[in-house]
């Protein structure tokens, strides 16, 4: 025997469209969304202090107890002398170290890829941008090479 149930329109008790919590989505630990954007575009910098790359994503958390998960991806990371870092910026606020950010790639490291995730806690349902700043300790530091693939950031909101 086959049941088959037809609605038009499914509404929590309060009469809006059921959130994930209604459903019983909301387990902590729980991918609720995810966000990427990636570049190729040539980018470098011979500044001291962080600037950013232009790479950002944003995301709206769903509640103030969750989580965001950054990755960060870069397909090339050279640097022809001393060393490059990077940090992560949430809006204004450096998630990083403010002198070290995140990560950092060391003299003469020719076109080697790198990858730093960090988990944030912004207590925020408000749209907030993630934005990849990164500096040169001294001379010219390069990221993301198109030649060598793309230079990504990828957020995913982990329920709290």
């Amino acid at each position: 025997m086959t049941s088959i149930l037809k609605v038009s329109t499914i509404q929590n008790t309060a009469g809006g469209a059921p959130t994930a919590a209604d459903l019983g989505l909301n387990v902590t630990g729980s991918v609720l969304q995810v966000v990427s954007n990636f570049t190729k575009a040539d980018i470098n910098t011979s500044s001291s202090s962080f600037v950013s790359t232009g790479l950002s994503a944003s995301i709206t958390p769903t509640s103030t107890s969750s989580k965001v998960l950054v990755i960060v991806s870069v397909g090339s990371f050279y640097v022809n002398a001393n060393n490059a870092l990077a940090t992560v910026f949430r809006d204004t606020t450096n998630i990083g170290d403010s002198s070290a950010g995140l990560m950092q790639v060391y003299q003469n490291a020719s076109y080697a890829p790198a990858t730093c995730q960090v988990l944030d806690a912004p207590a925020s349902t408000s749209s907030l941008t993630y934005t990849v700043h990164f500096r040169a300790a001294n001379g010219i530091s390069y990221i993301s090479y198109p030649t060598y693939g793309h230079f990504t950031i990828t957020l995913m909101e982990i329920a709290g």
